[in-house]
């Protein structure tokens, strides 16, 4: 079983959205499936690396979305992406420079924020968007 199992739960009825937000979890289960292989660090830094570059990519998407819809709450949204961008960010520095590996901790703290904000906020601004088209 994946480590990030997607189902219906996930689904925001947005086309874009959800496919991105499905490719997200095909980068933490790939990410997982190499630290649990014991695959070199090496390996599991360009997933890193994959994974943070597309959740910059999804979050300029939706966030795009935000601004077409005149989402009001764009700027708490906003926030919450711009925390978890700092986050790994930074984790990614610290990975670079051999601080830290990506560990299972890691992999809780990522599944639980795509888990947690999926169902969460990004519902609420699909329901908006939903609503209003």
């Amino acid at each position: 079983m994946a480590f990030m199992q997607w189902s219906d739960k996930y689904v925001l009825g947005l086309s874009a959205v959800d496919e991105q937000h499905q490719n997200l979890f095909i980068l933490v289960n790939k990410m997982h499936d190499l630290v649990v292989s014991g695959e070199d660090q090496s390996a599991v830094g360009e997933v890193l690396e994959e994974l943070i570059d597309y959740t910059v990519e999804h979050f300029a998407t939706e966030e795009r979305l935000f601004k077409e819809n005149k989402y009001p709450n764009y700027e708490q949204h906003k926030q919450q992406h711009d925390d978890l961008t700092q986050q790994v960010l930074d984790l990614q520095e610290k990975f670079r420079e051999k601080k830290i590996t990506v560990t299972f901790e890691i992999l809780e703290f990522l599944h639980d924020w795509l888990n947690e904000h999926t169902t969460n906020s990004d519902l609420d601004y699909a329901k908006y968007v939903r609503a209003k088209n």
